[in-house]
């Protein structure tokens, strides 16, 4: 019993080597593991003095209502990379934000699932800038949420540098 034993578990564990070893999506995962642990979530907004630069990319990192996917093009995002290796003290902070339709909590969430799907974008360009996420909600809307088109503009996330 006892050799079966070492006998299984040499092949499970050999197993489980070769499938590490030879996994395609292992490196997918990896980066999301160290993507995730260089993003840190923000429980307040940041004040106003603190900011450095903000860029408000509804246009480069636009949402669907309801989703955290990111509609646009995210090499729009290379609009930010001059200001981040300018200031490479700077901290990313990335502010999620929703347009009025939902509940106060689920847009909390929705807009921080937001947040942090840019800031994993940003973090795969290898910026040394530590990185955090707010989710704002639909507390800053930037055009009415009366029309489709102001709700759409709404669904955005800011990328904002800030001091320490």
């Amino acid at each position: 019993m006892k050799k079966v034993l070492i006998l299984l578990s040499t092949i499970f564990m050999s197993g489980c080597f070769v499938c590490h070893k030879t996994s395609v999506n292992n490196t997918e995962v990896l980066e999301t593991v160290v993507t995730e642990e260089v993003i840190m979530e923000e429980s307040v907004p940041v004040a106003e003095e603190k900011v450095i630069l903000r860029h408000s990319i509804q246009n480069a990192a636009n949402f669907n209502f309801d989703s955290k996917d990111i509609l646009a093009d995210k090499n729009k995002l290379d609009e930010v990379d001059a200001d981040i290796k300018a200031n490479p003290d700077a901290i990313i902070l990335i502010e999620g934000h929703t347009d009025n339709l939902g509940s106060v909590a689920y847009n909390k969430q929705l807009s921080l699932e937001r947040a942090r799907a840019v800031a994993q974008a940003i973090a795969k360009r290898g910026y040394p800038n530590p990185i955090r996420i707010y989710g704002a909600g639909k507390t800053t809307p930037i055009a009415s949420n009366d029309t489709e088109a102001g709700r759409a503009q709404n669904r955005r996330v800011d990328v904002v540098l800030v001091r320490e």
